[in-house]
């Protein structure tokens, strides 16, 4: 039986998705983003993005901050 997405993007090691992470931020650093355009970006899956951003959403890094295209837009939270 073949493994679902869900479940590979949560089997994945910790290194892979702090990389992964990284990779996401550094894409943002230039402000406000949607998904297209990290995916432009880093050439990560958009369902891959997706899964990070939630789990960055998560532990407040990130925060949707408006809609462009039919697309949330995301930005890197500021450190309190």
């Amino acid at each position: 039986m073949e493994m679902s997405t869900f479940v590979k993007f949560f089997s994945q090691k910790r290194g892979d998705v702090r990389k992964q992470r990284q990779a996401i931020e550094e894409a943002m650093k230039a402000g406000a983003t949607t998904v297209s355009i990290i995916s432009e970006k880093t050439g990560l899956a958009k369902d891959l993005i997706v899964w990070n951003l939630v789990g960055m959403l998560k532990w407040g890094n990130v925060e949707v901050t408006g809609e462009r295209d039919k697309e949330l837009v995301y930005s890197l939270k500021e450190a309190s």
